[in-house]
């Protein structure tokens, strides 16, 4: 009865970390989507903080607005990677319009605020984002300094089959065999499929 148990509990790890067809729910997140999602998520508190800052004694519209410049070939890259996330989702032309549905999330979600930041503070995280090199790595970790995390909705993909490795290891398993068979799913997922609407060649 345990083996049953662990058996469900291994498919349900395994399927977590299986990107779904194009028409199917959420995937999991790769590292590499996952750390832009963060970045992009600190670049919009910046953005929507910036503008509501705007009239107060602490306006750093125009230090956002150099960090955007400063910085453009960075946030171009975590803009890629997040429609790269948002197409093997839901397809070319069903990603962009996930992608544009998650940034207006982004914005929204700072409509009223940023978790208790002020004006100064926020003033203070932006002089310290103008002031690291313009790289998407070095943006990435001043966001985890200042406690950003990445608004996703689906686990990370490499912890699901960690996950999995772990349940497998308990039963004796090889854990190199999980990674084997989400390469073998994911490459079954991109195959085109008579049931599956997919974009356009």
């Amino acid at each position: 009865m345990r083996g049953y148990f662990m058996k469900k509990i291994i498919c349900a790890a395994l399927a977590a970390a299986m990107p779904l067809a194009p028409a199917s729910a959420a995937t999991c997140w790769k590292k590499d989507h996952v750390e832009a999602a963060q970045v992009r998520n600190f670049e919009m508190m910046l953005m929507v903080s910036a503008l509501r800052c705007n009239t107060s004694a602490y306006d750093f519209l125009p230090a956002y607005n150099q960090f955007v410049r400063e910085k453009r070939t960075a946030l171009v890259e975590v803009n890629d990677a997040l429609r790269s996330h948002f197409a093997d989702v839901a397809g070319l032309e069903g990603g962009l319009d996930s992608y544009d549905d998650y940034v207006i999330m982004l914005a929204n979600s700072y409509g009223a605020g940023a978790g208790g930041l002020e004006c100064r503070d926020l003033q203070a995280i932006q002089a310290a984002a103008n002031a690291v090199p313009a790289n998407r790595a070095a943006i990435w970790k001043l966001s985890e300094s200042a406690g950003i995390a990445p608004r996703i909705d689906a686990p990370q993909c490499d912890m699901a089959i960690a996950l999995a490795n772990d349940l497998l290891a308990d039963e004796g398993v090889s854990g190199g065999s999980v990674g084997r068979s989400i390469a073998m799913a994911e490459g079954a997922a991109r195959l085109p499929s008579a049931q599956v609407r997919g974009p356009a060649n």
